[in-house]
């Protein structure tokens, strides 16, 4: 794990934090004020973007399971990175904030799908610093498919 200055990304991912920035207002928080805003990088280069949802119950799904979800319906399975963007309406997100722990396991699905680490990076909320890290950084000794006695070879064979 690695804290870097937001200036000294690579073009490609600032242009996805500055999209995340733009982007995050859409996020569906009326009680927390709590904005998620996510991006997958493929390993073929598509980008694919969520933002949270919550529910006055206190359910939520969170922007990096959004787009997970979207890259999957897309029938992309392979990912290289993942980008994470937060803010408050009421306070500036200085913390860094990870993936949570469900969001973690599903990233470290795909990663073992792949047979390969997946980067993670976690701007703050004024795009100063970045976190590069990664799943198995984040969710070490996780349970995963190697465990399971899934079918998995469509997944891998049907990549666009």
């Amino acid at each position: 794990m690695k804290i870097v200055k937001f200036n000294n990304l690579n073009k490609k991912e600032k242009e996805i934090f500055y999209y995340l920035d733009k982007i995050i207002d859409n996020s569906y928080n009326p009680y927390s004020k709590f904005y998620v805003a996510s991006a997958v990088l493929t390993t073929n280069n598509k980008i694919f973007y969520g933002v949270n949802i919550e529910t006055c119950a206190y359910t939520s799904i969170c922007a990096e399971r959004i787009a997970i979800g979207n890259a999957v319906t897309s029938g992309y399975y392979k990912f290289n990175k993942i980008f994470i963007l937060a803010k408050s309406d009421y306070f500036k997100v200085k913390i860094l904030s990870g993936p949570c722990g469900i969001c973690r396991q599903i990233i470290y699905e795909f990663s073992e799908l792949i047979k390969r680490d997946i980067q993670i990076l976690i701007a703050d909320s004024e795009l100063k610093r970045v976190l590069k890290t990664s799943i198995r950084k984040l969710h070490p000794y996780s349970f995963g498919p190697r465990l399971c006695k899934g079918d998995y070879k469509k997944y891998l064979r049907n990549q666009k």
